[in-house]
């Protein structure tokens, strides 16, 4: 037997075996695309509007600049651009309705500190942190996903790199 040559069965073989994977990975991403990110209340593609359309990240998400939290946007941010921008866009449709009801849209979170952890999106844009650093790609995601795990050991490492505090007292408190 020449170990330098497939057999035929085993190039076979392997070939419905990558089949039955590219299928399943398929029918995985029609019942439950987890690589997505969670649904939103009204469909929202960062890549467009980070991406393609180059929006900053603190023109939607404006309490970066002044506090701990980066907030999510309020519908009139939305309404600055669509008022003109796609207004008749079926989407769009539906941000208008909250506008002129007056509610907020209900969006969900991606990313969530416990309690006894505090962090300051401010302290880290003036440290010149870009958002990406702990946020990921975002310009190139329609539907957010956290690509890393915001937990301590990378919060430490990070401080490491950038000879940042690592008193305990700096986040918990």
């Amino acid at each position: 037997m020449d170990s330098g040559r497939y057999r035929p069965k085993t190039i076979l073989t392997l070939v419905v075996s990558l089949a039955v994977v590219a299928v399943l990975v398929v029918l995985g991403a029609a019942y439950y695309p987890w690589w997505l990110g969670p649904r939103q209340p009204i469909p929202f593609s960062h890549r467009i509007h980070a991406g393609t359309r180059e929006i900053s990240c603190l023109f939607c998400h404006s309490g970066a600049l002044s506090g701990s939290v980066a907030t999510m946007p309020p519908v009139e941010t939305c309404m600055l651009c669509h008022k003109r921008i796609i207004p008749h866009y079926p989407e769009i449709e539906r941000v208008r309705r909250h506008y002129q009801q007056a509610q907020p849209i209900a969006w969900v979170r991606v990313s969530n500190l416990p309690d006894h952890a505090h962090f300051d999106h401010s302290m880290h844009l003036v440290a010149g942190v870009d958002c990406g650093t702990c946020h990921g790609d975002v310009k190139a995601m329609d539907r957010i996903v956290l690509r890393r795990k915001l937990d301590m050991g990378f919060c430490i490492q990070c401080h490491r790199d950038y000879d940042a505090t690592r008193d305990c007292f700096t986040c918990h408190y």
